[in-house]
């Protein structure tokens, strides 16, 4: 007998033909006995409103739920938590595409692998739908996973296929801003649940211009950075020093280091499309200068090269 999967979402602003593609995905799984819980955390956004409950009307699967003000990202999911009935519930963004087969492939190593929890490489792909590139599909074990994970999220979260009982024992979502998922995933480890990676690429992510993931890069890294510090410690359910964290979080981004945190990202994108054309000088220089450019950011790479030498030798 097939298990009920339960799928998340939550919507604010996103293009309408984004959000109608991202539930399309979902709807022709050919993994079906699915329920769809959709979160709409914008009550003023009409037209998505009217979108969302025409396809509601169009297919039982899909539940939609209208917040009666803004909740935010972190209180969004955990209130669709609340709806799920599924032995298993998966995570979908607005603006992503997931390919046909992801719930059931998910799913099948799931359960293969007596796994509570897994996640998988993913595709990228900018607001026009082009490819850009896709993300690490070396092969992990769970073990290989858990000592990665200490390091950076390595986790996808719009990828993730995720047993209930593990949502339900740890409360759903701590408020840790932009790094919800990576907090979640170390409380997931710290509770002896395994969380593997699917060797494939099973969802199409968007990078929107003025997404979050951009405009708070800053904040991001800085939160993610001192969560794992908590975790290598033994410390990260201790809430007053996850609050001291995210307090210091506030007073170390300043504007000026935002906006530098910005701008050596771009010089580094551009540097690394520059080494993919061979044009060996010019990606190496702005790589160079991308370090030379903000200190948080030397801090970044820095941590990823600790990271790569890790996961080389």
């Amino acid at each position: 007998m097939s298990e009920l999967i339960s799928v998340i979402m939550s919507t604010y602003n996103e293009e309408l033909e984004w959000v109608r593609k991202s539930i399309n995905s979902i709807l022709n799984q050919t993994y079906d006995k699915l329920e769809f819980i959709i979160i709409l955390d914008n009550p003023d956004n009409k037209s998505m409103k009217e979108l969302l409950l025409s396809l509601q009307d169009k297919d039982p699967r899909i539940k939609i739920v209208i917040n009666e003000k803004n909740l935010g990202l972190v209180k969004s999911l955990n209130k669709a938590l609340k709806y799920c009935e599924g032995k298993y519930i998966a995570r979908m963004d607005a603006d992503d595409i997931s390919e046909k087969k992801r719930l059931y492939i998910q799913k099948k190593v799931l359960e293969k692998e007596k796994l509570d929890f897994v996640f998988t490489s993913m595709i990228i792909i900018d607001e026009e739908g082009k490819e850009i590139n896709e993300t690490d599909k070396t092969e992990l074990t769970y073990k290989e996973v858990m000592e990665l994970l200490e390091k950076r999220n390595i986790s996808n979260h719009p990828t993730w296929l995720v047993r209930k009982e593990v949502y339900e024992n740890l409360n759903g979502y701590r408020e840790i801003p932009y790094c919800e998922d990576y907090d979640f995933s170390l409380r997931a480890l710290l509770n002896g649940y395994k969380i593997g990676k699917v060797n494939q690429s099973l969802l199409r992510y968007r990078i929107r211009n003025n997404g979050i993931s951009k405009t708070y890069s800053l904040e991001q890294f800085l939160n993610s950075r001192g969560i794992s510090k908590l975790y290598k410690t033994q410390q990260l359910l201790d809430e007053i020093l996850v609050s001291d964290l995210m307090n210091r979080t506030l007073i170390l981004a300043t504007l000026k280091e935002k906006e530098r945190f910005l701008v050596a990202d771009k010089v580094y994108m551009e540097g690394i499309k520059a080494l993919r054309k061979r044009k060996a000088f010019e990606g190496t220089m702005k790589i160079i200068c991308s370090f030379l450019t903000g200190k948080y950011y030397r801090i970044k790479n820095y941590d990823f090269i600790l990271y790569w030498l890790k996961r080389k030798f």
